[in-house]
């Protein structure tokens, strides 16, 4: 099961350096970001991602068979983190420009029939996560037993005594919040998040902890990251 913790990140800046820091942490395997085509169309004015839309263009012409309404899996892309943090800004950012493409994401949506959430702002069901994700945002961590006693000592020290289940062979999967069009459209009024962002994990808590408190202050962000004990703990 995963949990979560909220991260003290609401300003642009912010987010862009918590997302920086998940990608280069000693304890990351691998990195996963997908953006959905909509919005490299919705971002089309700025050249790193007219590229993008114009190579799906292409591929749909090439692809009668792929659904833009449907879940096909290359209906998203590979992206870097300065994709995603470059798409969060091009919408959250205050002014004419990042309303201009809120609506034409908005838009698209309704050129293409696609179903418009209307939950509020990061607040949709974790267990069934609103369609289309625009921005998938996913982190694997290095199992326990593949833990260097040196490198990684800080991890097994705060693991020591966990009553968790552990699977030592067992990589450890964490996800981003869901961002729907409700998120980019809404998640960040003047580009200031209403609450906390919210990052998911499983595995011991205690390794989640230790690894999202490391990236928060690596991040500079004003608070340290709570979680579910911490919350307990009040």
């Amino acid at each position: 099961m995963m949990l979560a913790w909220s991260f003290a990140a609401r300003l642009i800046d912010e987010v862009a350096r918590l997302l920086r820091c998940m990608g280069k942490h000693r304890y990351l395997v691998e990195t996963d970001h997908r953006i959905h085509f909509t919005v490299d169309r919705a971002l089309r004015d700025l050249p790193a991602f007219k590229t993008h839309a114009e190579a799906f263009d292409k591929l749909l012409a090439q692809a009668p068979d792929l659904d833009p309404r449907s879940r096909d899996p290359r209906l998203h892309r590979s992206a870097t983190v300065e994709d995603v943090i470059g798409a969060l800004t091009a919408f959250w950012a205050p002014g004419d420009e990042a309303i201009g493409r809120r609506e034409g994401l908005v838009g698209i949506f309704q050129e293409l029939d696609l179903p418009i959430a209307e939950h509020d702002p990061f607040q949709s069901d974790a267990e069934s996560p609103p369609f289309p994700e625009l921005i998938l945002l996913d982190w694997v961590l290095l199992p326990i037993d593949q833990l260097d006693p040196e490198r990684h000592a800080g991890v097994l020290s705060a693991l020591e005594g966990s009553t968790d289940e552990v699977h030592p062979s067992e990589p450890i999967f964490q996800e981003g919040p869901a961002f729907s069009i409700v998120e980019l459209c809404d998640g960040a009024p003047m580009g200031i998040l209403d609450d906390d962002l919210f990052i998911w994990s499983d595995g011991p808590y205690e390794y989640a902890d230790y690894v999202f408190r490391g990236v928060s202050k690596a991040a500079k962000l004003p608070e340290p990251p709570e979680g579910l004990r911490d919350l307990d703990a009040e």
